[in-house]
């Protein structure tokens, strides 16, 4: 099926139609207010009813659609949204955002989508953004907004090209800088004086800090455009983590720290608090759950001066929680939110002499989501900070059969 293939959109093809009326207006006055204001804003706005039926649609919505609002209002919004997926798949019901804010009552938000505009002509596909929020008051409907960004996603590509590009060509030469740096500090392959060896020193971690520098960026570029997809595979998600976590153990002591690892209930896990061995499963990419656990890890032990660091797993019947624990300097409540967007870092006086690229929170919450789960951060400042990740727990028995299946998948490719 090739018809969703980009073509440009005719924005000729429909004149603004008139809002329906709203049945149910507070009073005359309000409902002319309110019919302006939505005829007057470019976003396409549509309100659906509690049962799945168009009740309202504005002028963009019906331009943006590509067909008559005759042929919008009083159908199931399943017929009039038509959705696919950047591979050319159909949306899914339990995929579709309108669906899940139906069904949850909670706001939802969708960018990779493709919508299918139809009319006599022809069918466009459009990149869409799509927020289907539930209104404050309480009511039963849903307010349903889109828009076109086809134009935003392609200045997005242009400029996520470049970032890749650049930073593909200075790897080589900083990779160089910083073999020949640590040829000059290797006292087998050079003599210097004291004062070289300091200068030098400051030199190679800034070479040290550029390549990770350039490395996440070409990860955030490959994740941002789709290069690198998770390839999960069903495993027992405790001893996973804890091997990960194991890894750190020596750079978690050399900072004077205290480490513990625990699986169950992880309330006192920095104290020496009991836990109970659990056995879970999920389905998880084991490359994406290592960088994921070995930034959050790292981070803690840049962030903790003193104290512990704790990593713990445990799960309910639904899903996998898993905690990366510190006791250091912690995060203000104000700075939570903006954590994990791609280059920003906390600028005060604790954590400006503290080397970062301002990515690796970004890539944690990006591959988390690529693996179908989610990520948040509680802390106090001046007590410590807990990360959170959670994920879809996978029942024994679908364990069972994934394993053998991918056993057996993996024993095919070897020839065996």
């Amino acid at each position: 099926m090739a018809f969703w293939k980009k073509k440009k959109q005719d924005s000729t093809a429909h004149q603004p139609a008139q809002i329906a009326p709203s049945v149910t207006g507070p009073n005359p006055s309000t409902s002319n207010l309110n019919e302006i204001v939505l005829q007057s804003i470019h976003e396409g706005v549509a309100f659906i009813g509690q049962d799945g039926n168009v009740r309202l649609a504005n002028p963009s919505a019906v331009r943006l659609l590509g067909r008559g609002l005759d042929e919008i209002l009083g159908l199931n919004y399943d017929s009039v949204f038509d959705f696919f997926d950047k591979t050319g798949q159909r949306i899914e019901p339990d995929r579709n955002p309108i669906a899940i804010a139906l069904r949850t009552g909670k706001y939802a938000e969708a960018r990779d989508l493709e919508l299918l505009a139809r009319d006599s002509r022809k069918v466009t596909p459009i990149s869409i953004l799509l927020s289907p929020t539930p209104p404050v008051d309480g009511q039963s409907s849903l307010v349903v907004t889109f828009r076109d960004i086809a134009k935003e996603l392609e200045e997005e590509k242009a400029r996520s090209e470049f970032i890749s590009t650049a930073s593909h060509e200075m790897r080589t030469p900083v990779a160089s800088i910083e073999g020949y740096l640590g040829l000059a500090l290797n006292p087998s392959t050079a003599s210097i004086d004291e004062r070289a060896r300091a200068y030098l020193d400051k030199a190679h971690e800034s070479s040290q800090h550029l390549g990770r520098l350039f490395q996440d960026l070409l990860d955030s570029t490959k994740l941002d455009d789709g290069q690198i997809q998770p390839k999960p595979k069903a495993v027992e998600v405790v001893s996973l983590v804890k091997s990960i976590a194991d890894e750190q153990a020596g750079a978690i002591a050399q900072k004077g720290l205290s480490y513990q690892f625990g699986s169950g209930s992880d309330e006192s896990q920095l104290t020496g608090g009991r836990h109970i061995s659990q056995v879970i499963y999920a389905s998880l990419d084991v490359d994406f759950m290592r960088e994921i656990l070995n930034n959050l890890i790292e981070n803690a032990i840049k962030y903790t001066p003193a104290g512990a660091i704790g990593v713990n797993v445990s799960a309910d019947d639904m899903n996998v929680r898993i905690t990366v624990s510190d006791t250091g300097i912690g995060i203000p409540r104000e700075e939570t939110e903006h954590i994990f967007q791609k280059f920003y870092r906390i600028d005060n006086r604790d954590t400006r002499e503290i080397g970062g690229t301002g990515l690796g929170l970004y890539l944690v919450k990006e591959r988390t989501e690529a693996m179908n789960g989610r990520v948040w951060v509680e802390s106090t400042v001046g007590q410590g900070s807990k990360f959170i990740l959670l994920f879809p727990r996978m029942s024994e028995k679908d364990y069972q059969q994934r394993h053998f299946a991918e056993q057996n998948t993996a024993m095919q490719n070897a020839g065996l």
